[in-house]
């Protein structure tokens, strides 16, 4: 499984191509990361939700939310019938930030997959799809 023993590989090259959005908007790369999953992942607003999905450190998460919201990049906020959850918005003041990673993110995915036909890229996400569900079922059964 010598795809797997390389995975850090795909991480050191992400973490290359969103450097730049980083260093221009004096970011550390857990705000970047935030940023852009609140943005990918709009129904997913909460830090308990990065931290579970993203596999993260909640202090870290805890960290850079705090952080960016101090930016004024993202604003807490909770619903009207429950105020023990506290989800996040991003902010008008974001949006150069949210342009710029997508930019990196695409130019990494162009990257990664250069050469891959359609169908080709079709395969990959059902097989990743179907390895992830396999993963995910076991490690739940672990809990």
């Amino acid at each position: 499984m010598q795809f797997w023993e390389h995975q850090k590989i795909f991480f050191s090259f992400y973490r290359t191509c969103t450097k730049e959005v980083c260093q221009n908007y004096s970011l550390t790369q857990m705000e970047f990361d935030i940023l852009m999953f609140l943005a990918n992942n709009p129904q997913f607003d909460t830090a308990a939700e990065i931290v579970r999905i993203r596999k993260l450190t909640k202090s870290h998460v805890s960290v850079a939310v705090n952080s960016l919201i101090q930016r004024n990049l993202l604003k807490p906020f909770h619903t009207d019938n429950n105020h023990k959850t506290v989800h996040l918005r991003l902010l008008p003041a974001a949006r150069d930030i949210i342009q710029s990673g997508r930019q990196a993110q695409e130019q990494f995915r162009d990257q990664l997959f250069q050469g891959f036909s359609e169908e080709e890229l079709q395969l990959f996400r059902d097989m990743t799809d179907r390895i992830l569900h396999n993963a995910s079922q076991k490690e739940d059964s672990h809990l």
